[in-house]
């Protein structure tokens, strides 16, 4: 009697268990859901910025994209953009060169071809790549900033700080760059293990930029697999077939062209702090070019000062770092850490992240393409000399500190308390306080 008894017993708690482990796995996976399902107010702000993108695509374009454009009739006419010298396109074609992998070059044939078949407009239809790529940034920050615990409140605030930034509704869909488009990849490769690899592969190809971050990627807190990181250096040439089979080192030219070769002034760009040193005739161009050439090489040794720090930390010092030590900085390259600073700011409470956020945005609002030489003139407009050597300065110095106060000792408890991320609250609750 006994022994049956027993039995039973254990009958019903290996039951009590099975159901214990269902009810935790139906948590879980309402969790995941709620974690990717946008609240109303999520979704209305979602939606409200895609209205306004689709609202600013025909008004103008940049220099830049009037280049893309340029080079899609003469990719469609049967010509090479890597077989052709830069001075050719320069005076022939009227277009800088594509110094980026093929990928977006062959994305915007291809809606070029749409546009010569269909007659709709290359200013609209060449911009829709990026103006869904800034709103999958928008939602991608809203699922980071979840799933590290903060409310539906503040990541939907922290989906707006990017979403109706005057900066990136300039530069995306007003102007037409592309640099949102590699931001998304490299944002959803941070924020999806499994699709790390052909994300992270994709947000290389489409710009460059992201392929700063691999030392803070293979090394430290957060870091990948090496496997992972294997497979996205194998999968970008992949992406630049059939350029990568057919011409590699022209290619590779391209890529590499602007640090290896001498560049005017104008090529350290507005936003640049060695322009102080130019116009001041403290330092020679050639003497510029080898400080910025060393400070190049030095840029991925100084990463390792930030490996123990988290994934979005260390985004945000890889690209404010990088706008210190390279010699060419126009107000596109500011839109790179944003994301990462609006982690940042809203999840660990930094209040220099924000106040980098909002001084990135000030700054290249002051100082732009419209601010400088337009392509369209109705939109000109200064409020400052350009350049104005005191704002490159002040950028500059406003990201030292930065960085400094992130990498420079603290005390252990603070420390601690400034990396914690609160667990999430269960569904239905109220959320975190932030």
């Amino acid at each position: 009697m006994d022994a049956e008894q027993n039995a039973l017993a254990q009958r019903v708690a290996a039951g009590a268990h099975r159901i214990a482990d269902l009810q935790t796995l139906v948590r879980r996976r309402q969790d995941a859901t709620e974690l990717h399902t946008l609240s109303p107010l999520a979704l209305s702000v979602l939606l409200s910025a895609l209205a306004l993108r689709l609202a600013l695509a025909p008004l103008s374009e940049g220099w830049d994209f009037l280049a893309y454009s340029r080079l899609v009739h003469f990719t469609l006419r049967g010509h090479d953009v890597y077989r052709v010298s830069p001075l050719f396109l320069h005076a022939v074609v009227k277009a800088l060169p594509w110094s980026y992998s093929p990928l977006c070059l062959n994305m915007f044939v291809s809606l070029g071809w749409v546009v010569v078949r269909t007659g709709w407009s290359f200013r609209i239809v060449g911009k829709l790549p990026t103006i869904a790529a800034d709103v999958g940034v928008g939602w991608l920050l809203y699922l980071a900033l979840r799933r590290r615990g903060q409310s539906e409140r503040v990541s939907t605030l922290g989906m707006a700080l990017y979403l109706f930034n005057p900066l990136v509704l300039l530069s995306g869909a007003f102007l037409g760059r592309f640099d949102a488009i590699a931001l998304v990849f490299l944002v959803l490769g941070l924020e999806s293990r499994r699709w790390f690899a052909p994300a992270y592969a994709l947000g290389v190809a489409a710009k460059t930029f992201p392929i700063f971050l691999v030392p803070l990627l293979a090394l430290g807190r957060d870091r990948r697999p090496w496997r992972h990181l294997v497979l996205a250096c194998i999968l970008m040439p992949v992406l630049a077939v059939p350029y990568s089979i057919t011409e590699p080192w022209r290619v590779l030219h391209y890529l590499v062209r602007n640090n290896t070769i001498p560049v005017s002034p104008v090529g350290l760009g507005r936003l640049s702090w060695y322009l102080l040193l130019f116009q001041t005739h403290w330092l020679s161009m050639a003497q510029i070019n080898v400080l910025a050439r060393l400070a190049t090489l030095l840029f991925p040794v100084a990463l390792l000062l930030a490996v123990q720090k988290p994934l979005y930390v260390k985004g945000a010092l890889c690209f404010t770092l990088f706008l210190v030590v390279n010699r060419t900085v126009y107000e596109q390259y500011l839109l790179w850490p944003l994301p990462f600073l609006i982690v940042m700011g809203l999840c660990y409470r930094s209040r220099l992240a924000l106040g980098l956020t909002a001084f990135y945005t000030v700054t290249g609002m002051l100082e732009n393409e419209q601010t400088d030489i337009p392509n369209d003139s109705h939109f000109y407009y200064s409020l400052l000399p350009t350049p104005w050597l005191p704002l490159n300065l002040a950028l500059a110095v406003a990201t030292l500190v930065f960085i400094g106060a992130q990498v420079l000792p603290r005390r252990t408890r603070r420390d601690k308390r400034r990396w914690h991320v609160p667990a999430p609250r269960a569904p239905g609750g109220r959320g975190n306080r932030s």
